[in-house]
């Protein structure tokens, strides 16, 4: 058994990005692969990584253009784009199987490349989102436009991004906003702090349609949906159970969109009882 409490740190250059990713656990154990969210760092994983290092090999990654991943020249930012990534990485990792695991826009990642590959897996959990999002209809699209453009506003100290990042994950808690910051800022020049990712992310992050790609997923599906989400509806959820060829659902009433930094604890038993059937 592991003792260690934090991750092993690692980089790996593939598709002509530096890829930042940390991993838990023996190397020879099953393997786990964590995506993380838009705008996010595969850090948000370290309380599921934690509970499981003993039994699992988990890998979290830093996705293109995200906390210490490099950033792509153009804004390449479709699933395809993060998709051809992973298919990359697994390569260089030398994974035969494993399971996967994204939340938000890493579940739409997970989900593309579980169609493409589904005999590579031995489970597949997709956490808070539906095969497609129609970002037209984004209330903050312009908000995003203007970041593209004019970059990530600074911050005086963490406390005042925290307050920032309230703003949007009313249900998650100080403490897991707070990690996930810590992970997500870099300091300027002027002392001030700012976000290391890069600000076209969320303007640019094209998300295919993949509700014709589900049924191509043999492995078994765990679908967690937060009860108090804004981005995922129970027929979505629904729907998309009935979709996969062996899908479960979860609804974890208490959380918000962002389950495995909202209530962490019922996230980690709810994956735990998957991963072992």
């Amino acid at each position: 058994m592991t003792t260690a409490v934090e991750p092993r740190e690692h980089a790996i250059e593939a598709r002509g990005l530096r890829f930042h990713y940390v991993e838990w656990g023996e190397a020879g154990a099953p393997p786990v692969v964590l995506l993380h969210g838009l705008s996010s760092t595969g850090r948000i994983w370290d309380p599921l990584a934690r509970a499981l290092q003993d039994r699992y090999r988990l890998i979290a990654l830093d996705q293109r253009g995200h906390a210490e991943t490099s950033w792509p020249d153009g804004p390449d930012y479709a699933t395809d784009d993060f998709a051809g990534d992973l298919e990359a990485l697994v390569e260089a990792w030398g994974l035969a199987r494993f399971a996967l695991i994204g939340l938000s826009m890493g579940g739409m990642n997970a989900m593309a490349y579980a169609a493409r590959h589904s005999q590579r897996l031995t489970h597949l959990v997709v956490v808070d989102i539906p095969p497609w999002v129609d970002r037209t209809k984004d209330p903050a699209r312009a908000y995003y436009q203007h970041i593209a453009e004019a970059g990530h506003p600074p911050f005086d100290d963490h406390d005042a991004a925290l307050r920032a990042i309230r703003l949007t994950n009313q249900v998650t808690p100080d403490d897991s906003l707070r990690h996930r910051l810590r992970h997500l800022l870099k300091q300027l020049p002027d002392g001030r702090w700012t976000y290391r990712s890069d600000p076209r992310i969320s303007y640019h992050w094209q998300p295919a349609d993949l509700w014709e790609e589900l049924p191509k997923v043999a492995a078994p599906a765990l679908i967690v949906r937060g009860g108090k989400t804004n981005v995922f509806s129970a027929k979505a959820a629904e729907r998309m159970r009935a979709t996969f060829t062996n899908a479960q659902l979860v609804t974890i009433d208490e959380a918000g969109h962002t389950v495995p930094e909202d209530t962490p604890e019922t996230f980690i038993a709810a994956v735990e009882a998957f991963l072992a059937n």
